[in-house]
């Protein structure tokens, strides 16, 4: 009976061990999961940071180079300004901003042509839909400052010394007709002359 006794206590150790085997068998590949679940999610969030590093690295360097081409555009139309003064005189220079302004006029009023649908309401004092109208006057009332802000050029200052009287004006062009740029303070809607 002692040897089916042992036998038996033997059975059950070798199954124990064998259970526990199992066991560390399975904590192991569970381990092992884990770390490898872990260590991949580690990498994709290490690439996912570098993508975004580099995107973020491309889009400054392209608005760097927008800004950059933006200051050469506006070097190369200050540059050709000059040149027109120096060529062509201050009248034809006029000239030349004077029959530049219908088109100015039509960028400023460009985004209010696409509007698709306006409601307009009034406080009482009947000026509602006249402020619409009035929106693009005021606007292109700024044209004189805009045009100095970009271009250096101050429309005023080259009007008056042109209508000075004995101005020396350039015998190459003739001087355009003064042209009135800003608007009444009555808010009345001013001509151009």
């Amino acid at each position: 009976m002692k040897k089916k006794a042992d036998a038996d206590r033997y059975a059950v150790v070798q199954a124990a061990e064998a259970d526990k085997a199992r066991q560390i068998n399975e904590a192991d590949a569970q381990k092992y999961r884990i770390e490898a679940e872990a260590k991949a999610n580690a990498e994709q969030k290490r690439l996912n940071g570098l993508a975004e590093a580099e995107a973020a690295r491309a889009k400054g360097t392209a608005d760097a180079e927008v800004v950059r081409l933006r200051g050469l555009a506006e070097a190369e139309a200050k540059e050709k300004l000059a040149q027109a003064f120096e060529k062509f005189g201050e009248a034809a220079v006029l000239d030349i901003i004077v029959k530049m302004l219908p088109e100015l006029a039509g960028k400023v009023a460009e985004p209010i042509s696409a509007i698709d649908k306006l409601t307009v309401v009034d406080t009482g004092h009947g000026e509602g839909a006249a402020r619409v109208s009035n929106y693009v006057t005021s606007l292109m009332a700024t044209a004189p400052e805009m045009l100095k802000n970009v271009s250096g050029i101050d429309i005023g200052q080259l009007i008056q010394r042109l209508t000075k009287p004995g101005s020396a004006t350039s015998t190459r062009a003739p001087a355009p007709a003064p042209v009135v740029l800003s608007q009444p303070s009555d808010g009345s809607q001013g001509s151009n002359a």
